[in-house]
């Protein structure tokens, strides 16, 4: 229960700050337009909006707690947890560029418009990140061999994350046989060395967690 609070805390964060994001830009366009019928038209409905938006935010960063299907299928692939996120963002955009076309007043559209710049604007940074992280993490891999592997939630015990260890080794079909166990497990796995311990960090998505295997030699 407490990891789940602590997601929820992150998916409200998150959600909201996005909300806050597109609500401003929208609010300081509305000021700065010609239309001045438009602003006072919808000057009463700024509340709602921001509910609206904050709203949709909470709900596009709930995706990331959704847990995994057995089943093989879309939902497990492109609609859960982070792959969901990505999913989502990747479409958002177009839905917002169909409401400009089929908006009637210019404001409107405009406000579409800027939604879907912000939303852009979000991707190409987050993958701008994530391909700045990935090229830090090939450059310190080139001397010692690190394996990441993505897990739910952290094992709580011991005997939980031994488990987690043999059910990679066996999805994979390595041979796994464990030297020591404890935070840091030790083990040789097609007869190589390693050390194994859990990674935790932090996203715009909420607390990740990971197995990493790093190769001893």
């Amino acid at each position: 229960m407490r990891k789940l609070t602590e997601e929820k805390k992150e998916i409200l964060k998150y959600g909201i700050c996005m909300g806050v994001v597109l609500f401003i830009v929208n609010v300081i366009y509305i000021g700065l337009q010609k239309d001045r019928g438009f602003a006072e038209t919808i000057m009463p409905y700024f509340g709602l909006m921001l509910l609206g938006y904050a709203a949709a935010g909470i709900l596009f960063f709930a995706f990331y707690i959704v847990k995994e299907p057995k089943e093989d299928g879309l939902w497990k692939y492109c609609l859960k947890g982070t792959a969901g996120v990505y999913t989502i963002m990747n479409f958002m955009p177009l839905f917002l560029l169909a409401g400009v076309a089929l908006a009637d007043r210019m404001p409107v559209r405009m406000i579409f418009l800027l939604d879907a710049v912000v939303i852009g604007g979000f991707l190409i940074w987050d993958y701008r990140r994530v391909w700045i992280m990935s090229k830090k993490l090939n450059k310190k891999s080139v001397k010692t061999r690190v394996l990441l592997v993505d897990l739910e939630e952290a094992p709580k015990t011991v005997d939980e994350f031994a488990a987690q260890i043999a059910d990679y080794c066996g999805k994979n079909r390595r041979t796994l046989e464990f030297i020591s166990r404890g935070k840091t497990m030790e083990i040789l796995m097609d007869g190589e060395y390693y050390t194994v311990e859990i990674e935790q960090s932090y996203s715009r998505f909420g607390p990740m967690y990971g197995m990493k295997f790093i190769q001893r030699k």
